[in-house]
């Protein structure tokens, strides 16, 4: 795996989280997204960028280490995280999704929550890496991973930070299609708004008029936009023109069941 150049920027000790605390740090100090007390930003290097792998999209961003193995003990121990948004803390109050045995039983889990105060939040992780997404207000703040190694913990990855309000479109503008992917995940609840509860079986969703098929490995291949978002958890991503036609075609309007859990396919167009 590559290793990059990263300096300390606001070290912190890695201690269990119990709450909305004092870190120590200066807001201004923290990275975009700061789990208390599990987090070290690191400074951008000056060579390498192109390294770590982040969307000429992301205008702005920072870079952080986590410690991961800490961060899920806690959440399996089912208590919250505190979780600085651009210096701001939220406690964050997270669920374990049980759906998909296949991924947990790989150490891989996904947590779904809401933030004190208002907001949504969602993780995935395992001992190396997490992907996060945590929107509050109209904004939406995203975790990934740059796959690469950090110099000062060899055995941790280095991850990024952005904010939605931080990202630009990547093309002339032509090339556009002016699509966003909607993926309702139905198993987590996010169908309750549109009569869509939870807990439903495939015969509820046939018997509501819902095509369901199954979503395979080969399907998402060509989806590589709803494949990212099914496992990161982000909303209303750009989508290719390909793409867009794509799920128009075969499967916008339809509901499709991957690895236990329900999706609903749809775009808009902005």
């Amino acid at each position: 795996m590559s290793v990059i150049t990263a300096l300390v920027a606001g070290l912190v000790v890695f201690e269990p989280d119990t709450g909305v605390s004092d870190t120590g740090i200066a807001p201004d100090e923290m990275a975009m997204v700061h789990i208390d007390l599990l987090t070290e930003k690191r400074d951008v290097p000056a060579e390498g960028v192109d390294d770590l792998g982040i969307p000429s999209s992301v205008r702005k961003y920072d870079l952080m280490v986590f410690d991961t193995p800490a961060i899920l003990d806690q959440l399996l121990r089912g208590e919250s995280l505190t979780v600085y948004l651009a210096g701001q803390p939220y406690a964050a109050d997270l669920q374990e999704s049980l759906l998909d045995t296949e991924a947990r039983s790989a150490g891989i889990y996904s947590f779904t929550g809401t933030l004190a105060g208002g907001g949504d939040a969602v993780l995935t992780l395992n001992d190396d890496v997490l992907v996060g997404r945590f929107v509050t207000g109209v904004t939406e703040y995203s975790v990934e991973s740059t796959r690469l190694n950090d110099t000062i913990y060899p055995e941790k990855v280095l991850h990024y930070a952005y904010s939605s309000a931080d990202v630009v479109a990547e093309g002339p503008p032509a090339m556009l299609s002016g699509s966003f992917l909607t993926l309702i995940n139905i198993s987590c609840g996010d169908g309750e708004s549109s009569g869509i509860p939870a807990n439903s079986t495939v015969a509820d969703l046939r018997s509501a008029g819902y095509e369901v098929f199954n979503l395979t490995d080969a399907d998402l291949n060509n989806l590589p936009v709803v494949n990212k978002t099914i496992r990161s958890g982000m909303r209303e991503v750009p989508l290719s023109k390909d793409e867009t036609t794509r799920i128009f075609e075969s499967y916008r309007g339809k509901i499709a069941e991957y690895h236990g859990s329900y999706y609903l396919i749809d775009f808009m167009v902005s």
